[in-house]
Order: C-alpha cells, then sequence, then structure tokens
C-alpha cells in the first residue's frame, strides 16, 4: 500500500508530455551564455540551412506570379470599396 501512495505522489510530480514540452528550456544560448563556441553554433545552423528543400524555378515563377494576382485583385477591390464609400460620404455631406 505504502508503494503504491509512493507511486502516485511520484506520478503527480512528474509532468505530463506536453506540459514537460511546453515548460521545456532548449532555446539556442547565444554569447557569454553558451555552453559551445559560437563557431559551434553557426556549423549547427549550416547544417540545418542545407536541410532546406528549395522551390524550383517553375514553382517560384508560378507562386510569384499568383501571390501578384491576389495582390492586384484586393487592391482592385479596396479601391472600389474606397472610391464608393468616398462618393456616399461626399453625397451625404452635400458637395
Amino acid at each position: 500500500m505504502n508503494q503504491t501512495m509512493e507511486k502516485t505522489k511520484e506520478e503527480k510530480n512528474e509532468k505530463s508530455g506536453f506540459i514537460k514540452w511546453l515548460t521545456e528550456d532548449d532555446s539556442p544560448e547565444i554569447g557569454i551564455a553558451s555552453k559551445e563556441p559560437l563557431a559551434d553554433y553557426f556549423r549547427g545552423v549550416k547544417f540545418e540551412f542545407n536541410k532546406i528543400e528549395w522551390p524550383s524555378k517553375d514553382q517560384l515563377k508560378n507562386e510569384f506570379v499568383t501571390v501578384i494576382v491576389i495582390v492586384a485583385i484586393i487592391s482592385a477591390l479596396v479601391f472600389i470599396i474606397d472610391l464608393g464609400l468616398g462618393r456616399m460620404v461626399s453625397t451625404l455631406q452635400g458637395h
């Protein structure tokens, strides 16, 4: 019985997986607080940078055109709404 109570107390004191992950402080430290030299940090950055999957030129071109078209459409809509509201306010003011 005593062992069961001790086990229950240990389980209560132990953090759940999500809470443990949420409270872990594994952010990279740079400078004086670092445990490894700055050069090691940049080697790690370079290693992670090489894992990036860069888009192809065609994919980049297509996404660029898509963004430009969407921005143009939204800009035109905002312009039309602004123009309409401006005329409505002008009419209400009697100008």
